[in-house]
C-alpha cells in the first residue's frame, strides 16, 4: 500500500476546495449580476417609457424613438416600443413581429412570446397605451459575460494559489524533514534530544514527545549496559568456581575428596542455575515495565496469595527448621497480575528462609493498614543494617552481613520485588522484624483496592 503524503493530501484539499468554490462563486456572481442588471434595466425601461409617453407618437415617432432612447440605453439593449389606441388599434411599433398583450396593469411586468421572455413597462394614458419592452436574453448575456470574466480571474487566482500552496507546504514540511534527518543519525550510543530551536508551534508537542522517548531509551540502554556488565561479572564468578571444582574432581583419586568435590560441584551448579533464573526473571520484569506492556487487572485475593506462598514453601521451611506461617485477614482484594505477585512473594519468602537461622520464625501477612492493602513478610533473622537498607534494592548488591553469613544469594531478590511492585503502583518499604529483630518487607498497594 502506497504511504500517505501529507503534502499531497493538503494540496488536494486546497485545490479541491478551490475547484468546488470557483463554479459556486461563478453561479453566485451570475445571479447577483443578473439581479443588478434587472434593476438597472428595469429603471431604464421606465425612464424610456415615460419619456415616450410625453411625445406625440402620431407624428415623427419613428425618428423620435431612437433619439429619445439614446440617452438611456445603448444599441445592444434591443428596446422595442409599441403604442396602441384605447380600442386596441396599432398606432406605432418598432418591431412589427412582436405581439405583446395590452391587458396588463401599468408598470413593470414580464411576458412570454414564443420561446422568448420579455420585460415590459406599460404606461396607460387617456388616449393610448404605451409599452417599452426588452428581451430577457440581453440581460442574461450581460450577466454571463460578467460571470465569465470573474471565473477567468478565479482560474488565474487558483493557479497562483496552487503554486503558493505547494511552495508553502514544501517550506512548512522542512522542520519534519530536518527532524527525520536528525532522528536517522540517532543510535544506541547517540540518543541526545532533538534541538527545539526553530521548531514550529504545531510540531513542538511531537518534538517534545520524541525527546522524552529518546531520554527513556537512553536510560533503558544505560540500564541494559549496566545490567549486562553486572550479570557477566556475577556469572563469571560461579562459572570459574565450577571450573575449579571440576578440575579438582578430575585430579582427585581419594573417594572421600571426590565425594566432597562432587557435592560442592552440585551445589555450585544449583547456585548458578538459580542465578540464571533470577537474571532471566529480572530481565523479563524490567523489559515489560520499560516497554509499557499492559499489566493484567485480575481481581486478586491477597490473603489467598499469602496462604498459597506458605503452602508452597512449607517443605523448605521444615527442612531448614523454621516456623513458617500465614496471618491473613478475610477477603482483601487488589487488581493486578497474579503470576507477578506470586514471584514477588516467592522472592520475599525465599530470602527470609535463607537468612533466618534454624529455629527462627517467618510470617507472611496480608492485612489492611490505614485503609491500604498490604503484603508483608517478616522474620527474626539478622536483618539489614539501616545504612544499607537503601542499597539492598540495587541489582547484585548484597550486604556485608549477608556475605559474611555464607548464605548463597545473587543480590537480585529485592530488585525483582521492587520492579514488580512498581508495575503494580505499590510501595516497598523495610521495617523491623518479629519482636524487634530481623526484617519485615512491606508492599503497600496504595490506591489499588477495587
Amino acid at each position: 500500500m502506497k504511504p500517505l503524503s501529507i503534502r499531497r493530501q493538503l494540496t488536494a484539499l486546497v485545490l479541491g476546495g478551490l475547484c468546488l468554490g470557483a463554479p459556486a462563486l461563478g453561479i453566485a456572481a451570475y445571479w447577483l449580476t443578473l439581479n443588478e442588471i434587472d434593476q438597472v434595466m428595469d429603471d431604464g425601461l421606465r425612464q424610456t417609457a415615460l419619456l415616450l409617453a410625453d411625445r406625440d407618437l402620431r407624428g415623427a415617432i419613428a425618428s423620435a424613438l431612437p433619439g429619445a432612447a439614446a440617452g438611456f440605453v445603448d444599441a445592444e439593449s434591443k428596446l422595442v416600443a409599441i403604442a396602441r389606441g384605447l380600442d386596441g388599434s396599432l398606432m406605432f411599433t418598432s418591431e412589427p413581429r412582436l405581439a405583446l398583450r395590452f391587458d396588463v396593469p401599468p408598470g413593470l411586468s414580464t411576458q412570454s412570446v414564443g420561446d422568448a421572455r420579455w420585460h415590459v413597462f406599460t404606461v396607460v394614458q387617456s388616449d393610448r397605451t404605451l409599452q417599452v419592452a426588452q428581451p430577457a436574453s440581453v440581460r442574461r448575456a450581460l450577466a454571463a459575460e460578467s460571470a465569465t470574466q470573474l471565473l477567468v480571474s478565479m482560474l488565474v487566482l487558483m493557479a497562483a494559489l496552487a503554486a503558493l500552496t505547494f511552495a508553502a507546504l514544501r517550506q512548512g514540511m522542512k522542520p519534519l524533514v530536518r527532524a527525520n534527518e536528525a532522528l536517522a543519525r540517532r543510535g544506541a550510543h547517540s540518543l541526545e534530544p532533538l534541538d527545539l530551536h526553530g521548531v514550529p508551534v504545531e510540531l513542538l508537542p511531537l518534538a517534545r514527545t520524541l525527546n522524552d522517548l529518546l531520554e527513556r531509551l537512553a536510560k533503558a540502554f544505560e540500564a541494559q549496559r549496566h545490567f549486562v556488565a553486572d550479570a557477566a561479572h556475577e556469572v563469571r564468578s560461579p562459572v570459574t568456581a565450577l571450573q575449579l571444582q571440576l578440575q579438582l574432581l578430575e585430579r582427585s583419586s581419594d573417594p572421600h575428596e571426590r565425594a566432597l568435590a562432587s557435592a560442592e560441584l552440585a551445589a555450585g551448579v544449583a547456585r548458578t542455575r538459580r542465578l540464571i533464573e533470577q537474571l532471566l526473571l529480572l530481565s523479563r520484569v524490567s523489559a515489560q515495565g520499560e516497554a509499557g506492556e499492559p499489566l493484567a487487572h485480575d481481581e486478586l485475593d491477597l490473603a489467598a496469595l499469602a496462604r498459597s506462598a506458605v503452602t508452597r514453601w512449607s517443605p523448605e521451611a521444615e527442612r531448614c527448621g523454621i516456623d513458617l506461617g500465614a496471618r491473613a485477614e478475610a477477603t482483601m482484594t487488589v487488581r493486578g497480575d497474579g503470576a507477578s505477585l506470586e514471584m514477588l512473594l516467592n522472592n520475599l519468602v525465599e530470602n527470609a528462609l535463607r537468612y533466618t537461622p534454624r529455629g527462627g520464625t517467618v510470617d507472611v501477612r496480608a492485612e489492611m493498614r490505614n485503609g491500604t492493602p498490604v503484603l508483608a513478610v517478616a522474620d527474626n533473622g539478622p536483618g539489614i543494617a539501616p545504612a544499607e537498607q537503601e542499597r539492598v534494592f540495587d541489582r547484585f548488591y548484597r550486604s556485608a552481613d549477608a556475605v559474611a553469613s555464607g548464605a548463597p544469594g545473587s543480590g537480585l531478590g529485592l530488585a525483582i520485588v521492587k520492579s514488580i511492585a512498581e508495575r503494580h503502583g505499590a510501595l516497598v518499604s523495610l521495617h523491623e522484624g518479629i519482636a524487634g529483630r530481623g526484617l519485615e518487607v512491606r508492599v503497600a498497594f496504595e490506591g489499588r483496592s477495587p
